[in-house]
């Protein structure tokens, strides 16, 4: 095995471990009996995770090169782990925020965009392929770590699950640092010949790169943050439902491995217009569609789409702006926290009055197929 497919390797763990920041949705409940605090406040603690992780993918490029590939890694998952220590003896929100919010958020945000650049970089002639492995790995670590969590919940305690997090951090952050030690994996690697690092980035393609980047996630955060709701929705039992947020997972996942295979062989703004296309499709018929199973396998398919544009997005970004790649990603990233922030809220506001997601996910099909026409009208790619 070469030193690029170990570096992979160590970037996926790190990623896989970091992913359990997405299964969130676990400690709600507990931590409201825990802290006496409604259901909305206890919201905010992930929503702000979301909001520090985007601000840590922004500024992530002013630092990747400061110290070495190992060294930033495993600093960034200790410092994620004593985030988590933190949070784990919460007596208030302030402390959670603190913990979870702040040093977990930011340092999640550091190890996932680092080692989707680095490997991106060390990999450059599977650059597609390489990047969505590092996105499906972060994809199902949410999965893994969720039944985890309620597992440590159940027989013990919301302390014992965190604890068990910032373990695995620590132990994964060493695995993962001594590999990229053994590997003299570096991230000062220059990238396609021919780009001008000196150049200034072009704004009105990072523009156009943010406007159908947001619209082409905001389906599939929509329905990751409600999946359960939406199967409750169709009169889904409980197992149902939590299956309902699994598959999405699971769709998510696979849909990350087979898009960085795909953009490696297929012309990017195919991909840029079909995948949210698919996303759009499936949410309309689950809008019109009484069935609970139906609707669980449709809501695999927006996860399957939502996975393969968040693979597909940093190799386009990187593929057109070259060198200024990560600096054009961190920017345009921030469309991701805008959804993030926005979906999942619509989505809760337009079933407190409507009493369904139907509207919502018509909205949320609507956005997709803007950001269709946005790819097919700008021609997100190099040459076209």
């Amino acid at each position: 095995m070469s030193n690029g497919h170990l570096i992979l390797l160590a970037s996926m763990l790190v990623t896989f471990v970091l992913g359990s920041v997405h299964a969130f949705s676990v400690f709600i409940v507990p931590l409201e009996n825990l802290l006496l605090l409604p259901r909305s406040e206890i919201s905010l603690i992930y929503s702000f995770a979301l909001v520090a992780l985007t601000l840590a993918v922004l500024l992530g490029y002013r630092i990747y090169a400061l110290l070495p590939s190992w060294w930033l890694v495993l600093l960034t998952c200790l410092l994620a782990a004593c985030g988590l220590l933190l949070a784990s003896t919460a007596t208030s929100w302030w402390m959670l925020f603190a913990g979870y919010s702040l040093a977990f958020g930011f340092c999640n945000g550091v190890g996932y965009g680092y080692s989707l650049q680095l490997v991106g970089r060390v990999l450059p002639q599977i650059r597609g392929f390489a990047m969505g492995a590092v996105t499906a790995a972060y994809a199902l670590g949410s999965i893994v770590f969720a039944r985890i969590f309620a597992w440590r919940i159940a027989v013990e305690s919301v302390t014992s699950a965190l604890t068990t997090i910032a373990a695995c951090l620590v132990i994964g952050g060493f695995v993962a640092a001594l590999v990229l030690r053994l590997t003299r994996a570096s991230y000062a690697i220059p990238s396609d010949a021919g780009n001008d690092p000196g150049g200034s980035i072009d704004r009105v393609k990072v523009v156009q790169f943010w406007f159908v980047y947001m619209a082409s996630v905001f389906a599939g955060l929509m329905a990751i943050g409600h999946a359960a709701g939406i199967a409750l929705s169709k009169n889904a039992d409980a197992s149902l439902a939590t299956l309902a947020a699994v598959t999405i997972g699971i769709g998510s996942a696979f849909g990350g491995f087979l898009a960085g295979w795909l953009v490696d062989r297929w012309p990017v703004t195919r991909l840029l217009i079909a995948l949210p296309l698919l996303a759009s499709g499936a949410l309309l018929v689950i809008s019109i569609l009484p069935g609970a199973v139906a609707s669980v396998l449709l809501l695999s398919l927006v996860g399957f789409s939502y996975g393969s544009i968040i693979a597909v997005y940093p190799v386009a970004i990187a593929s057109f702006f070259g060198d200024k790649g990560p600096q054009a990603y961190g920017q345009v990233f921030t469309a991701w926290g805008f959804a993030g922030l926005l979906a999942p809220w619509i989505a809760g506001l337009m079933y407190d009055w409507r009493g369904g997601y139907g509207l919502a996910m018509v909205i949320a099909a609507s956005i997709a197929l803007l950001s269709a026409l946005g790819a097919a009208i700008f021609r997100l790619e190099p040459g076209a």
